[in-house]
């Protein structure tokens, strides 16, 4: 499978440190995300459980606060200065208050003091919000200023109120000064990651580079990864190292193998040869010794056949000499059964000389023998140059191996 043109094989931007630094970098950013998104739920969840109890509780303190300042002799026109002082202190808070005067202390305070009681106005904003106020009632002391209430009579309202938008601007403030330190933070843990990885993955570096030889064909098995450690990179160097030095001593096994291969392939050519002469002697006499025999059968019939007729004649002259009362005595009965007897021998001898194989049939036959028999031997010579071949050429590689391995010694 073809390597992208844009990442050359080899490169850092496909090696596995650059995928972990990136890996790792990206996980950062992750947790930290995940982390600012958490705290945001957080706020969501405190702002809608948490926060009325908070507001209802910032709301009583505030009517606490405004009855004692009421407390002073100047409390009334005290309360102008006090108030935004409170609304600055309350603002710290995230909170935003109002304290809003009933017609009651609006009329007493034109009475009394001849002023107009503002109180502090509410300054609402549109937004989602959680909202507490405390009524504030005429107590006996509170009738020296408010000359137009009772006891029990509503003088003012004080109201506080909580704002998800402060809030929100506070977790984004927040956002922004941690955005440094955690960049600054995945900076650091980037860095030292890769100073890390850089001296724990040497080895495993050092195991790529061998095998990366190994399997572009460099005819060098010498190479041993250095094993600096105890972990799985210094096992992985150790396996390797085991494997390599198993697979130098298969190479001289078989370097032995393939010489003594060679040998064998060297007598069996002999032996052929060998082989191939006597297979041609042993033809040559075949022939010569089958041509003699012919000759000496030919003769043989020949002289079978002349004795043959030779001893019909005489049986025939006998015959004619005993008809014309040359015989006398039982001389001529004896000795013709016994010249029948010597024709019907020659004649036998001479049959059987005819019923053998023609020479000539027995020589082809012998002769396509010999030449199967020397095919064979062709064949086997065919083999074992093949054989001899295949042997040299493992041997040449064998040599380039131990070659390599001398280079590096």
């Amino acid at each position: 499978m073809a390597h992208p043109a844009s990442a050359a094989p080899g490169s850092f931007e496909q090696s596995f440190m650059f995928h972990m630094i990136r890996d790792f970098f990206l996980l950062l950013l992750v947790v930290a995300a995940v982390e600012l998104a958490i705290r945001y739920a957080v706020l969501r969840y405190n702002f809608a459980q948490g926060e009325p109890a908070r507001v209802d509780r910032a709301a009583e303190q505030l009517a606490n606060d405004v009855r004692s300042i009421m407390l002073n002799s100047g409390g009334p026109t005290a309360a102008q200065t006090v108030y935004p002082i409170l609304n600055r202190n309350f603002a710290d808070l995230g909170l935003a208050i109002a304290v809003l005067p009933s017609a009651v202390t609006v009329e007493s305070m034109r009475t009394t003091r001849n002023m107009e009681a503002q109180g502090l106005p509410a300054r609402w904003v549109a937004g989602e919000h959680r909202e507490a106020s405390v009524v504030m009632k005429a107590e006996q002391f509170c009738l020296g200023c408010h000359v137009k209430a009772s006891v029990g009579d509503v003088l003012g309202t004080v109201t506080v109120r909580s704002y998800l938008e402060r809030k929100e601007a506070a977790w984004w403030q927040e956002v922004r000064l941690t955005a440094g330190a955690l960049s600054l933070k995945i900076l650091v843990h980037t860095i030292l990651l890769f100073g890390l990885m850089k001296v724990r993955m040497a080895p495993l570096l050092t195991l790529r580079a061998t095998v990366s030889s190994l399997a572009r064909g460099v005819m060098d098995l010498s190479p041993r990864a250095a094993v600096n450690s105890g972990d799985e990179f210094g096992e992985l160097a150790r396996d390797l190292n085991h494997f390599l030095d198993r697979i130098t001593q298969v190479v001289g096994d078989l370097d032995r193998i393939l010489a003594e291969v060679l040998a064998v392939g060297e007598r069996l050519g002999a032996l052929n040869r060998h082989l191939e002469r006597q297979l041609e002697g042993l033809r040559d006499n075949a022939l010569r010794t089958i041509g003699e025999g012919a000759q000496r059968g030919l003769d043989t019939q020949l002289v079978a056949a002349r004795e043959s007729g030779a001893f019909g004649a005489l049986v025939q002259t006998l015959d004619a000499l005993a008809d014309n009362g040359a015989m006398f005595g039982h001389a001529g009965p004896a000795l013709r059964a016994q010249l029948e007897r010597l024709r019907d021998s020659f004649g036998a001898v001479s049959g059987a000389l005819q019923a053998m194989a023609p020479p000539v049939m027995v020589a082809d036959a012998q002769a396509a023998e010999y030449k199967a028999f020397a095919q064979s031997l062709r064949e086997m010579a065919l083999l074992e140059a093949t054989m001899q071949k295949v042997a040299e050429s493992g041997q040449q590689v064998l040599q380039r191996l131990a070659a390599g391995q001398g280079r590096a010694g």
